[in-house]
């Protein structure tokens, strides 16, 4: 039986939806308005699937519930209540069973992995299992885990595997060696560029600071020698795709300048590389970076991101003003939205 709140939601798609190319399925078609943006027509649809039984559409919403970094206007719209009925199963229960906790109880060897994949332990057995299911995605935690509190063969071990997701290579090998000053930003910095960095030189510093932890923490002057590698990276790396797309969209001439602003009120190097598909099973890596979704949620994440004392957005402030006036104007447009 539909539930209330998902009928009124999907009486409204059946109203609205326009035919998608090579959607043939109910499944195909939310998953192809999910890639496009549209949260109010494909999660109710997601949700009744997944009540009806299907399986993929069960694991597919379980990740979007936790990985989707960008939250529309829709989902933001939502009360608690609604959000349980839209991502989980109703049951007897105050908060619902998550679908990835139904499928795991149920013998599902993915969803399993993926649920493990939340847990704090250091765990390389369940790194090689997530890989030979293709969600190399969802090995990001565990393997930051592995970082922070595995021993040092087990970073060796996995530092030296081709599995490895390349852009934690970092994060690795960071925690691996003798400690540097800023280790983590002049770590990245290493790897973005294949020039000789000096963990001594304040400029190589200063943007280490920024790729560690975005703005605030690091130097945005553009006249900083490190800064136009950082810019040919964002616009030419396979993980930062979306940002490249959006800002060469967008804003055309400063388009490198525009994504280093993302970059910097992202968070830094470590969270621009997170833009992942949920469920690669589903939705390869490559064809979610190429999508309006991937372009949208890194605009929403610079957009919702908050000072640390939550009063104020980030990109209000007065450091922000200075890093890109079309990326800026980007930002207020889409903040526009959840007014």
């Amino acid at each position: 039986m539909i539930r209330p709140f998902l009928a009124a939601f999907l009486l409204a798609a059946q109203v609205a939806v326009t035919p998608i190319a090579r959607a043939d399925t109910p499944f195909e078609q939310a998953v192809a308005l999910w890639l496009q943006g549209d949260d109010t027509q494909s999660l109710p649809m997601l949700a009744e699937l997944a009540a009806e039984g299907n399986v993929e559409a069960r694991l597919l919403l379980a990740r979007i519930e936790t990985s989707d970094l960008g939250p529309s206007p829709f989902r933001q719209s939502l009360d608690p209540a609604q959000s349980r009925e839209l991502f989980r199963q109703k049951d007897w229960s105050a908060f619902g069973q998550s679908w990835l906790t139904v499928e795991a109880r149920a013998g599902n060897e993915l969803a399993q992995a993926l649920l493990n994949a939340k847990r704090p332990e250091p765990d390389p057995d369940l790194i090689m299992r997530l890989n030979a299911f293709g969600e190399h995605q969802a090995t990001d935690y565990p393997t930051r885990i592995i970082a922070l509190y595995g021993d040092a063969d087990m970073r060796r071990k996995l530092l030296s595997d081709d599995r490895l997701m390349r852009d934690l290579k970092p994060y690795l090998t960071y925690l691996s060696n003798t400690p540097e000053p800023r280790g983590d930003g002049v770590a990245a910095l290493r790897h973005i560029q294949p020039d000789a960095v000096e963990a001594s030189s304040e400029q190589a510093l200063g943007m280490a600071g920024l790729l560690a932890l975005g703005l605030g923490y690091g130097d945005t002057s553009p006249d900083n020698p490190w800064r136009p590698a950082v810019e040919n990276w964002l616009m030419t790396s396979a993980s930062t795709r979306p940002i490249a797309q959006l800002c060469t969209e967008r804003c055309t001439d400063d388009a490198p300048t525009c994504a280093f602003a993302l970059l910097a009120l992202t968070g830094g190097y470590f969270e621009v590389i997170r833009t992942d598909s949920p469920l690669e099973t589903v939705i390869p890596q490559a064809e979610f970076l190429d999508s309006p979704r991937a372009r949208l949620m890194v605009l929403r994440r610079a957009a919702l991101a908050r000072t640390e004392t939550n009063l104020e957005w980030l990109s209000e402030t007065e450091p922000a003003a200075a890093l890109s006036a079309c990326a800026i104007n980007l930002i207020r447009e889409e903040r526009q939205a959840y007014k």
